[in-house]
């Protein structure tokens, strides 16, 4: 009789024993809406995955003037999130894709026809700026100096409602307040007005910037207004990178003189 009791009580005290261990935790499932979003990955403008390929302003000109929009818009939707605001000047070239008459086809002319030769953006702020264009001073004389005009406000975004199929953050560039010394194109853009969104892509030396160029009108708060948001007026297209720069002076010029920020000339 005590043995039995013994081995009862030993049976309840293991049984008991087994109920006050707490079973192990499996492991987290991760959260599947979550873990198929893969983490976008922010690049600078001396990455080296940003130098690839054969992409220059100049060969992304021949693709807009040859009318090739749908591999453009493709490059521009997947484009590269950049951790800052370019710098600097830039070499550019564009392309007008809609027919304006007048003054409104003069003033997209003079940002992205020949007489344009890029833009220079202050180092000011990463992810706030301004900046101007470069611009031959006359866009009738053919011989007139390039100088610095055309102001913008510069802003880098994550997102814009002027291209929401673009995967990657992107550069605004505001016209609101042009005018700096009064020159004719300058004026012209206070009345045709326009907007540009543009975006970084790998490039032969380097990051090269796919800008869109829209026209519409300004509100008193600054905020821009398309006329038609899907209807460009232009492509233009920037990079920084000196190479370009070099290119160029060596391989796209007429032998203007041009006047620098700093009061020196070419």
């Amino acid at each position: 009789m005590k043995l039995s009791l013994v081995l009862l009580l030993f049976v309840f005290s293991i049984g008991c024993a087994h109920k006050a261990e707490a079973p192990a935790e499996a492991p987290a499932e991760p959260n599947s809406e979550v873990s198929r979003i893969p983490a976008e990955k922010v690049y600078s403008e001396n990455d080296p995955e940003m130098k690839s390929g054969q992409l220059t302003v100049w060969s992304l000109q021949q693709m807009a003037e040859a009318k090739k929009f749908t591999e453009l818009n493709k490059l521009f939707n997947n484009g590269r999130s950049m951790n800052s605001l370019p710098t600097g000047y830039s070499a550019g070239a564009g392309a007008r894709v809609l027919a304006l008459p007048g003054a409104a086809g003069r003033a997209i002319d003079g940002l992205t026809g020949s007489k344009w030769k890029g833009k220079y953006f202050f180092p000011t702020g990463r992810h706030e700026s301004h900046g101007l264009n470069r611009i031959k001073k006359s866009l009738t004389l053919p011989l007139m100096p390039v100088v610095l005009m055309a102001n913008f406000s510069t802003q880098l975004v994550s997102s814009h409602s002027l291209v929401p199929d673009a995967k990657s953050n992107m550069v605004t560039l505001n016209y609101a307040n042009p005018v700096t010394h009064n020159y004719p194109l300058e004026l012209l853009l206070k009345g045709i007005q326009v907007y540009d969104l543009m975006v970084a892509v790998p490039g032969k030396y380097g990051p090269v910037y796919i800008g869109k160029t829209w026209i519409g009108d300004y509100k008193s708060n600054g905020n821009f207004s398309a006329t038609n948001k899907n209807q460009l007026v232009a492509w233009f297209f920037l990079d920084f990178n000196d190479e370009a720069f070099k290119e160029q002076a060596r391989n796209h010029w007429d032998g203007s003189k041009e006047y620098y920020i700093n009061g020196q000339t070419n």
